[in-house]
């Protein structure tokens, strides 16, 4: 496990929208669908599972299809019926019109179709949230894969689905391992909202999830307190004591979610401290990160942070200077360190580098040359990275940036398109040259570029 990063980059291939990939992709769709339509059972399942397949990265033009795939819900094999609904659920907000459809199927006489229904609708978030009061009795159900998949699908669909709470207090309890994990982790994305019975919900996970055998458990039950936030600070003494867990995942989470309950210093920050000597190196960013959070708060342990300017990994290096700039706002003593990090042969290092250097604002001006030469970095998404933190370390350069970030619009990763739409957006009318790429982009294929390239435009346009 590394530090948890900031940004997601990966090496990529420029490709243009409308390409030949986007061309076979749509005529597969097509195939697909005709496919549900054939009398031989095994070719509908087949297609139904390709669709699930497809759908899953948001990848696909679901315009013209919805209405085909959310006629094959009622198909007479429940294979169908439950990837379909999967699909479906992919396919996300897009796909709305297939909620109601996809909710009847909560009551299934399959416990497969239920799962898969169940876990659907969390694809549809708050769009979903006419769908919780069918949900909370499938936390019930005898199937544990069901109550699995209810508590998963009530997570993603929020803080809209509050009045599950108290059902997924209950089956904090629950036998099966895989539910408690997900219980746990629904209660974290209905967030702020399960203060609702913050009591129960607290002392429960602290008394017992977080001391579950299983490690996964353990991780998520400290993710879920971490995403309640403030009001979760009942858990401040077991997190500490999760900091010296046997998984170095579970002990990476409690020092991320004691950054995030805004833990008390005089608790946190002494064992935040003593958890930056960790003998994993994630566990040390994940630390380093977290004692960031607390700023002045943090100067206690200063001297171990600084020590960690050196640490043997690159990554904890960087993270080590975000916290110290944070605790210090001394861009002196951490420049160097950050300097290094953007010639790094690690693609996540050097774009940690570059965000931290970017919040530090005008303070890191002189890297700017530096940072220049990521704007022909050999990773696609460290150039658009790049250019974002320039425009925040200085956005008269704005401007310069929008050639770079045009080109990003057009590369086949997804979360490349959408972070350069978004930097575009940023940068406003000064961007109006990418304005018809832009545009284009607003017909993505992935929804939340689509959304990214609408909003630029608007900013752009100044609207």
């Amino acid at each position: 496990m590394r530090c948890t990063a900031w940004v997601s980059l990966v090496v990529v291939v420029i490709g243009g929208v409308g390409s030949a990939a986007d061309r076979r992709a749509d005529d597969e769709l097509k195939a697909l669908v005709a496919d549900l339509k054939k009398p031989d059972a095994e070719t509908r399942r087949k297609a139904a599972q390709a669709l699930s397949d497809l759908c899953k990265d948001g990848d696909i033009d679901p315009a013209g299809v919805v209405s085909d795939l959310i006629e094959a819900l009622k198909d007479k094999d429940p294979i169908v019926r439950g990837e379909i609904a999967e699909a479906l659920g992919f396919i996300g907000t897009d796909a709305k019109a297939a909620i109601p459809a996809i909710q009847a199927l909560l009551k299934d006489p399959i416990p497969e179709v239920r799962a898969k229904a169940a876990f659907a609708l969390g694809g549809f978030g708050d769009d979903a949230k006419g769908a919780v009061t069918d949900l909370i009795p499938l936390l019930k159900d005898k199937d544990g894969p069901v109550r699995a998949s209810a508590a998963a699908g009530l997570g993603e669909i929020g803080p809209t689905a509050k009045a599950a709470v108290p059902a997924l207090v209950a089956v904090l309890k629950d036998k099966d391992p895989e539910v408690r994990l997900n219980a746990a982790a629904a209660l974290g994305g209905i967030g702020k909202d399960a203060k609702a019975a913050e009591k129960p919900f607290v002392g429960l996970l602290k008394d017992a999830v977080l001391k579950d055998k299983d490690p996964e458990v353990r991780l998520n039950a400290a993710a879920a307190l971490g995403g309640i936030g403030k009001d979760a600070k009942a858990a401040e003494k077991p997190f500490v004591g999760l900091l010296k867990d046997a998984d170095e995942g579970v002990r990476g989470q409690a020092a991320v979610s004691l950054g995030r309950i805004v833990a008390d210093p005089k608790l946190a920050v002494p064992a935040l401290a003593a958890a930056l000597a960790d003998k994993h190196p994630g566990v040390r960013g994940d630390a380093a990160h977290a004692l960031a959070k607390f700023g002045d708060d943090a100067k206690p342990a200063l001297p171990a942070l600084t020590k960690l300017l050196k640490d043997p990994d690159h990554g904890v290096r960087v993270y080590a200077a975000d916290a110290v700039y944070e605790v210090t706002e001394d861009a002196k003593l951490v420049l160097p360190v950050l300097l290094d990090g953007l010639k790094n042969e690690d693609p996540f290092v050097r774009g940690d580098a570059a965000h931290t250097l970017g919040e530090m604002g005008a303070k890191a001006k002189s890297a700017v040359p530096a940072m220049k030469a990521l704007l022909k970095d050999e990773n696609h998404g460290v150039r658009v990275h790049g250019a974002e933190s320039l425009y925040k370390i200085d956005p008269q350069l704005g401007p310069e940036l929008v050639p770079v970030l045009t080109d990003g619009l057009k590369n086949e990763d997804k979360a490349v398109r959408a972070e350069a739409a978004e930097v575009l957006g940023q940068i406003g009318p000064a961007a109006k040259a990418a304005l018809s790429d832009l545009q284009a982009l607003a017909r993505d294929r992935n929804k939340a570029v689509r959304a990214a390239a609408t909003e630029a435009v608007k900013k752009i346009q100044g609207k």
